[in-house]
């Protein structure tokens, strides 16, 4: 019984074998079927529902902060990401061969007035000394004059008061010789004497008078300054004639110094002005002229520019937009004002973006108006460039990569459903 039971158990387990090894092929089977439909409905049937666009990339206005000077960039402030204002230093750029030949002629007319202003300086102070010098000694020549002729001036009055008793004398004679005469007691002869002196002592008095007039004119004359001595007169006409041309003298080295200091502070103003301009060429601060986040340093510290070269590229952020590429199905739903889903990543967060322009082709003449080139377009897509209005733009995701101030940048692109 035992050895009969045992074939039958034989068949049981091999029936069981055969039924296992029959459902793997079936079960590969059908993971094949779903991964095949699975592929057909995302290569063809998810695409022709999809309002994605097949290619979109960030752009937004660039600009270029150039240097003015050849040097070498000795300091560069910013760095990528960060975010500049107007007026913000973002390098320094030193050129030690600046030219300064201006400068230099500067400095050599700056130093040439100064030594003639030393010079009229100097001789100022000589002529005004030897000016003093020569006053002096010709006011004691005039102070002599005017002794002297006070003391003749004193001896004309004396001589006219003389004068004049004389003739009061010979008046009183000639009324007593006239008395006499009606008396008898003198002769004609004696009378006509007396008369011939009285007329005498007149004409001397008169002489006497006009003596002491002209003196007291010289006297007067004197007093106002005037040499009336008669000795001396060509010493002190010499040294007034000397003094008078120390002070022509004296009076043109003041103009003349005057004008050249009047130049000479023009010359120290340009001078200053140049050695400003030299400093600030040969250490150079360059500053953003518009406010952005830059977007790469094109000149790290170290590198020698040229003038014109451009060392920092900075995004205007606040007018980013997108450009995209949609395929034809989706190009009839597109307008003017649609919407779109703008999204760096697939965590991130979506940022609208009004269409603005809608590009059937795009010239390299269009395309060069823009910061970034155009995405590739099969025929029959159409080109979307929307702005983005969004004021506040996603921060860059925490593994380092771009944020959404990134011209350039691949990003997606939705149509939103209206």
């Amino acid at each position: 019984m035992r050895v009969s039971k045992l074939p039958s158990l034989v068949f049981l387990s091999s029936g069981r074998g055969r039924q296992s090894g029959a459902f793997v092929p079936k079960l590969a089977g059908y993971v094949l079927l779903a991964f095949v439909l699975w592929l057909m409905v995302s290569t063809l049937v998810q695409p022709l529902l999809s309002s994605q666009a097949t290619r979109a990339v960030l752009q937004a206005p660039v600009a270029l902060i150039t240097s003015p000077i050849n040097g070498v960039v000795t300091q560069m402030v910013v760095h990528s990401r960060d975010m500049v204002e107007p007026g913000t230093v973002v390098a320094t750029v030193r050129n030690p061969t600046v030219n300064q030949e201006i400068l230099t002629t500067l400095r050599s007319q700056h130093l040439a007035l100064q030594s003639q202003l030393a010079q009229l300086g100097n001789q100022f102070k000589a002529d005004n000394q030897e000016m003093r010098s020569v006053g002096q000694e010709a006011n004691v020549h005039r102070q002599a004059s005017v002794a002297q002729a006070w003391e003749a001036w004193q001896v004309a009055r004396r001589q006219r008061d003389a004068a004049h008793s004389m003739v009061e004398e010979q008046e009183n004679k000639v009324k007593t010789n006239q008395a006499l005469l009606a008396e008898g007691a003198i002769s004609e002869q004696v009378m006509n004497a007396s008369v011939a002196q009285l007329n005498t002592a007149r004409a001397t008095a008169a002489v006497a008078e006009q003596a002491f007039a002209g003196q007291a004119q010289t006297v007067a004359s004197a007093g106002q300054g005037a040499f009336v001595g008669t000795s001396g007169n060509s010493l002190f006409q010499t040294l007034a004639s000397r003094r008078e041309a120390l002070r022509n003298s004296v009076g043109r080295a003041q103009q003349d110094g005057a004008a050249i200091l009047q130049q000479l502070k023009q010359v120290i103003q340009l001078e200053d002005e140049e050695r400003r301009r030299v400093e600030k060429l040969s250490s150079y601060e360059i500053k953003a002229t518009q406010a952005g986040q830059v977007h790469s340093v094109l000149a790290p510290e170290g590198a020698y520019v040229t003038a014109g070269a451009s060392l920092v590229r900075v995004t205007d952020c606040s007018r980013l937009g997108v450009v995209a590429v949609f395929p034809a199905r989706v190009a009839k739903r597109l307008g003017i004002g649609s919407m779109l889903d703008v999204k760096i990543g697939e965590n991130s967060k979506s940022m609208p973006a009004r269409v603005e322009q809608l590009l059937p082709v795009a010239s390299e003449e269009l395309q060069s108006t823009y910061s970034v080139p155009f995405p590739y377009a099969e025929q029959g897509s159409l080109y979307a460039v929307a702005r983005i209005e969004s004021k506040q733009l996603p921060d860059a995701p925490a593994d380092g990569g771009s944020n959404m101030c990134a011209p350039g940048k691949v990003v997606t692109a939705t149509l939103q459903r209206s």
